[in-house]
């Protein structure tokens, strides 16, 4: 959603670095549930409180364990690409106004990874370009909010879908 991201620098020098990028996984692999969930609170769910928080964190520990047995990367290869020492080398921000449908953008109020600022920001483009964009943002949520609060994400898709039919 924007042109960097938080601690750039320090995430690319980290993506650089021999052997870093499996690192997270062989420390994470062996962390029991209860430090699990404690990680997926810390960073994922920025504070909010998850209708499943079990179901979250048995996720990503799939997610962990399935990385881990594979050999893969901590970050997924499009992820990698994209990151530059200074500023993202690749974004869709300018492509924004091409969208020419209405789109609904769901942010989660407590994410830590995509700011209120930033969402704002794309919604605007699209808005600019003369095309119906709204933007819901979904209290007690963070970064994962189908998976937080799936009562609420749903609603707010059926009430837009309701408005955009019509």
């Amino acid at each position: 959603m924007s042109e960097t991201v938080d601690s750039q620098f320090i995430v690319w020098l980290y993506i650089k670095i021999p052997g870093m990028l499996r690192m997270l996984n062989r420390r994470y692999i062996k962390k029991d549930h209860a430090a699990m969930r404690k990680l997926l609170e810390s960073i994922y769910v920025g504070g909010s409180k998850p209708t499943d928080p079990d179901r979250l964190t048995s996720i990503l520990e799939d997610e962990i364990k399935g990385k881990y047995h594979y050999g893969e990367n901590d970050m997924d290869d499009w992820q990698l690409s994209c990151i530059g020492p200074f500023r993202l080398k690749w974004t869709l921000l300018d492509r924004l106004p091409l969208i020419k449908c209405p789109t609904l953008w769901l942010r989660g109020a407590d994410s830590v990874l995509v700011k209120q600022f930033e969402i704002a920001n794309a919604v605007k483009r699209v808005t600019d370009s003369g095309t119906k964009a709204e933007l819901e943002v979904i209290p007690n949520a963070g970064h994962i909010l189908p998976l937080e609060r799936p009562e609420q994400v749903n609603a707010a898709v059926k009430a837009f879908l309701d408005k955009t039919h019509q």
